[in-house]
């Protein structure tokens, strides 16, 4: 039985989303449009994912001292009747994310949205609880890999892009513990991504 694994952290800022992953390693990227950005499960027959969200402040929001960002955790499992993620999902008793329990709504695990933070943090590791069945056994699992560091735009994002023209993104540094970077521009709608390991990424022809 194969399970993926997935630690996540999403930066957005106004309508423009960029993110950090474990997956893939493509330098120079085809841009895509997508309804979905997080990783899909392949040939898994499970899902794990702990997804750190951080969200600038909009452009003349109030200053609140000690308060720069919006973080949120976000805990999700899916667990199918079959490998390659296109079956249906089963349940598989209880599930838990650091500890914090996670509801099970038609067979797919989040967390309470009223719980902001699951104990997801950069340079941590993260434990998994599943209670098991419909196939799948008991299991408790701690990620060899750590929550990716924080990642920062190095300038200012606008509140409003162009249609018809390109979009330039850069952050000031590549995080530690990042295998990968998904660059997402979304208008609530259609979302378009690039996967690319690099401090800056270009949109052609938004």
């Amino acid at each position: 039985m194969k399970l993926k694994i997935f630690q996540i952290l999403i930066l957005s800022a106004t309508i423009v989303w960029m993110g950090t992953s474990c997956n893939g390693d493509d330098e120079d990227p085809q841009q895509q449009t997508q309804s979905n950005p997080i990783p899909t499960p392949g040939d898994a027959d499970g899902v794990l994912a702990a997804i750190k969200a951080k969200s600038n402040l909009p452009s003349g929001t109030p200053t609140v001292p000690g308060i720069s960002d919006i973080l949120l955790d976000v805990g999700n499992a899916n667990f199918y009747s079959s490998s390659g993620g296109s079956s249906s999902l089963v349940s598989v008793g209880e599930v838990s994310l650091n500890d914090f329990a996670l509801q099970n709504v038609n067979n797919t695990y989040v967390n309470d949205f009223t719980a902001v933070t699951l104990g997801i943090n950069s340079g941590q590791a993260n434990d998994w609880n599943v209670a098991g069945g419909n196939g799948f056994d008991s299991f408790s699992h701690t990620t060899g890999k750590v929550m990716p560091g924080v990642v920062r735009f190095n300038a200012s994002v606008p509140d409003d892009i162009a249609l018809g023209g390109d979009v330039s993104l850069s952050i000031e540094g590549i995080p530690s513990n990042v295998d990968n970077l998904l660059w997402v521009i979304s208008d609530g709608r259609e979302v378009i991504t690039k996967e690319a390991r690099s401090t800056s990424a270009t949109f052609s022809g938004i």
